[in-house]
């Protein structure tokens, strides 16, 4: 039994290893590239700021400084902060961001929206 649970870990550490060298580069890639703020898309950055900029409000509402906010929130430029202040600020009063594609929680919308069986059909029609 030890042996076979020894096996099945060592066979999962070599695919775990042989998955992480298939992807190349490393950090040298990044360093050599100019850094990874700006090899990002500008979807990429918005989503980010979808992502990050309600904790970074809150904790500012709280604060915290903004060395406090970077080390918190695995920021790792200073002018995030503004720029989730001013996100924030774009958003209605109440919003809360959708869920991803594929989650539960978007299934469970989708199927609460879809008409059901015996539903009348629409005067469009």
């Amino acid at each position: 039994m030890k042996r076979t649970i020894g096996f099945a870990l060592a066979t999962g550490l070599a695919l775990l290893v042989a998955g992480c060298a298939s992807q190349g580069g490393g950090a040298s890639s990044g360093a050599a590239g100019g850094g990874m703020a700006e090899a990002q898309p500008a979807a990429a950055r918005n989503f980010n700021l979808a992502v990050k900029c309600p904790g970074v409000h809150y904790l500012k509402k709280k604060g915290w400084t903004d060395q406090q906010i970077m080390e918190q929130e695995s920021l790792t430029e200073a002018s995030d902060i503004p720029a989730c202040e001013d996100w924030v600020a774009h958003q209605p009063k109440g919003y809360v961001p959708a869920a991803p594609p594929g989650s539960t929680a978007a299934a469970a919308v989708k199927a609460s929206n879809a008409p059901g069986p015996n539903a009348a059909p629409s005067p469009a029609q």
